[in-house]
């Protein structure tokens, strides 16, 4: 039976979460960047963004990791478009290792 034809409509919420999450946090990470007014500032955000997704990582390791990873390069693509100050590289290599720290620090379970 077609979607349309069993008034369900076109937008079916349980499979697209995803994407409709990714696209809210590209819009967040864009808002985010826009409000920082220097490089050290995008950058110290950057860092911090990252710890928290390491740590999100770390308690999602084993269950959706490809939603996860999808999510998070819509809010680090909406971060390095709103930001205005600091290099696009810098900023990604920043979320790395702000992602890698935050990982590390809840497996030797520093925090």
């Amino acid at each position: 039976m077609d979607k349309k034809a069993g008034g369900v409509g076109f937008f079916l919420f349980k499979e697209q979460w995803p994407e409709m999450f990714s696209l809210f946090l590209l819009v967040v990470g864009f808002v985010v960047a826009l409000f920082s007014k220097s490089a050290a500032v995008t950058y110290i955000m950057i860092t911090v963004c990252g710890l928290v997704s390491g740590r999100m990582l770390f308690f999602r390791k084993y269950r959706m990791k490809m939603l996860f990873f999808m999510v998070t390069i819509g809010f680090l693509i909406g971060f390095v478009l709103g930001s205005f100050y600091g290099a696009t590289r810098y900023i990604i290599v920043f979320y790395i290792i702000g992602n890698y720290a935050g990982y590390f620090l809840h497996k030797e379970a520093y925090l």
